[in-house]
């Protein structure tokens, strides 16, 4: 059965990662061209500052052991925007052409200063001084900085309107190569199961028509029987992941979590007990809308891993209590814990880790209850110390959202 699959969210999230990329190296490419703009205006006027400086050297001539100054020596490109002044050792303006700015225009940087002693003559040295606008510059900068600002907003524009053309035609190729292998493993695990329940009957029914079967013979007809009945479970899981897309809206029910989370816990009293295992049960009422079997099998998947990997003389506490706008199922272990390095993988299917490698299990368990929790809207996380234990918490809302694309 096809799953009604709303693509927006993620293809949003995709156009909105591939915008952001490309917005930093938009933004990084403008601010690298401001800067090397910037750059060459401070060297375009400096430089001609440079030249004005020696075109009021040049000005001063000595007449008969007398200095004089000849203003017309120095050639101005725009009288509004730069100027010359001359300056006797007292600081006193001997004299000026062009632009005269005050102190307080240079010092708001309306104006670029450059100055220097001239070569000394009879009555002490000459300082002179340029002066030039940034009027112009700053215009020419603002310029610049608009046309950046408009071309980064025309790319933008057009990068959403390509990024999102990019992302659906390529979350229609993952949606479309992840329905299929879904279907795949569906229809294999299917095909798998007749065959798998017929070597598990035939075994059985070997083992007790025949009483006078030698115990080698028995042995290896129990082994049979045994792994037909483990594959068929793990078929059974497969089946279950295959078809956890689809939407629950229609298998919605009202359901007590505390009572599914004492009955779960019942259920296995008599394994923790054999194994010498105290099983804590804190589960109050929890009035939910769900499948009531998914809702079983996160509970129960969750309580059997609690069961599995803690030791002798240890603890296995479940709980149930309102959590935002829903309820949060802990359980909780004193077991052997999972390594800090492991913990990212815990939900991986068919993942265990190293200790584990002996226990029984097919390493589907906690990722079915991952899935289970994210088809009724849920999160689930864990915390874990190594040599301490673990802990495993589902929140489920107490209504389902409407369908939509679940994480693959």
């Amino acid at each position: 059965m096809s799953a009604v699959r709303d693509d927006g969210p993620i293809e949003r999230r995709v156009t909105a990662s591939y915008l952001i990329a490309f917005a930093i190296v938009l933004v990084t490419f403008a601010l690298a061209v401001h800067a090397a703009f910037v750059i060459l205006l401070e060297r375009d006027t400096s430089a001609r500052g440079g030249d004005l400086l020696s075109e009021a050297r040049n000005a001063i001539e000595l007449h008969d052991g007398r200095r004089t100054i000849d203003e017309d020596t120095v050639q101005l490109a725009n009288p509004r925007a730069e100027g010359v002044a001359w300056y006797d050792a007292r600081g006193t303006r001997l004299a000026a052409v062009g632009a005269f700015p005050g102190a307080a225009a240079v010092a708001r940087g309306a104006f670029a200063e450059r100055s220097e002693v001239a070569a000394a003559a009879p009555g002490g040295p000459i300082t002179v001084r340029a002066f030039l606008a940034r009027d112009a510059e700053r215009r020419e900068l603002t310029e610049l900085d608009l046309g950046l600002a408009a071309g980064l907003l025309v790319a933008l524009a057009a990068a959403t309107v390509g990024g999102r053309m990019l992302a659906r035609r390529s979350i229609e190729r993952v949606v479309t190569g992840l329905r299929t292998m879904r279907e795949f493993s569906a229809d294999a695990a299917h095909e798998l199961r007749g065959p798998l329940a017929a070597i598990a009957s035939n075994a059985g029914a070997s083992l007790r028509a025949d009483d006078a079967l030698a115990p080698a013979h028995r042995s290896r007809l129990q082994t049979i029987a045994d792994t037909a009945k483990s594959l068929g479970r793990t078929v059974d899981d497969l089946l279950l992941l295959a078809r956890v897309d689809a939407p629950i809206e229609r298998e919605l029910f009202a359901v007590d979590l505390g009572e599914r989370v004492r009955e779960a816990a019942a259920t296995r009293r008599e394994v923790a007990s054999e194994r010498g295992i105290a099983l804590h049960v804190d589960a109050h009422e929890a009035a939910i809308y769900g499948d009531p079997a998914e809702i079983d099998r996160i509970a129960g998947n969750l309580l059997d891993n609690a069961l599995r990997y803690t030791p002798r003389g240890g603890t296995v506490t479940v709980s149930c209590a309102p959590e935002r706008a829903g309820f949060l199922l802990r359980v909780a272990d004193t077991g052997r814990g999972i390594a800090p390095e492991d913990l990212p993988r815990v939900f991986d299917r068919f993942w265990r880790g190293e200790p584990a490698r002996s226990q029984a299990g097919t390493g589907l368990g906690l990722s079915i209850v991952r899935a289970l929790a994210r088809r009724h809207g849920g999160t689930v996380a864990v915390r874990s110390t190594l040599g301490a234990g673990s802990e495993f918490a589902v929140w489920l809302p107490a209504r389902p959202p409407r369908p939509g694309l679940h994480d693959f």
